[in-house]
């Protein structure tokens, strides 16, 4: 009786032995990667440069305080009503300077339209069957500052913050025919007028809620932070004291969601 191993015994006890030590490898591998993920390991944090917003909020244009203290009829007003209707905007942001808050260059982009009824030519301020419609596209230039000092150093997730850029807004007026009309005077009913505005708000950090979520989201997809955030806005669009420009500015709050990558 042969009590030695044959070659082929051995080298079969070898090979069971290498493969659990390489999956025993693999299962500590990925437990320390799942760990370091869940926690709070920089080595998986990406580089964070831009943000990317998304707001929606009433909006109404002011173009009625260029008439205030007469007696004439307010444009706005009587074709569209004095209710507000959705704004919605998008920016993005450069953000070149960290770690002493965040401080970053905006570019934005929006979208407002307004449906009313046109008057009846008989004199009678009532409404008439025929439709007009605004319509505004706020482009504008930001300089932004974020004070995430509290978030990063002690996981504070409140981020209050400040904007201040220039706005132009570019507005077209159509029948309802959906032609450009044009006054007695020749002038048409498109054009843009230039502004100012100064913005101040507070965003929630959402990683706090799932940390290794949120730690994941950012080694796959980039994501450093998620954001939901309330703000309020004086936006001075009347020309920056050009005359004879539509007024459109609005003083209004705004709520959305930001993404820091």
């Amino acid at each position: 009786m042969n009590l030695l191993p044959s070659r082929g015994g051995i080298l079969t006890a070898v090979g069971v032995r290498c493969f659990a030590f390489v999956g025993l490898l693999l299962v500590g591998t990925n437990v320390a990667h799942a760990q370091a993920i869940s926690g709070g390991d920089d080595r998986y944090k990406t580089p964070q440069r831009f943000a990317l917003e998304l707001r929606f909020g009433p909006y109404k244009p002011n173009v009625d305080s260029e008439f205030s203290g007469t007696d004439a009829r307010q444009p706005y007003a009587d074709f569209f009503g004095s209710s507000r209707r959705l704004m919605s905007q998008l920016e993005f942001d450069y953000q070149p300077i960290q770690h002493i808050g965040s401080l970053g260059i905006g570019i934005g982009i929006g979208y407002f339209n307004e449906t009313g009824h046109d008057l009846k030519a008989d004199g009678s301020a009532l409404p008439s069957a025929d439709t007009s419609t605004l319509r505004l596209i706020p482009v504008s230039g930001s300089i932004v500052y974020r004070f995430d000092l509290p978030w990063e150093r002690l996981h504070i997730p409140l981020v209050p913050y400040a904007k201040v850029g220039l706005d132009y807004v570019i507005w077209t007026v159509r029948d309802g025919n959906g032609e450009i009309p044009t006054g007695p005077s020749g002038a048409k009913g498109q054009g843009g007028t230039f502004g100012w505005h100064g913005v101040v708000g507070l965003s929630l950090v959402l990683n706090f809620l799932d940390p290794g979520a949120a730690r994941q989201f950012d080694t796959e997809m980039g994501v450093n932070r998620t954001h939901v955030f309330a703000e309020f806005g004086h936006y001075d669009i009347s020309g920056l004291g050009a005359k004879q420009k539509l007024h459109v500015g609005d003083d209004t709050w705004m709520a959305g969601m930001l993404f820091e990558f």
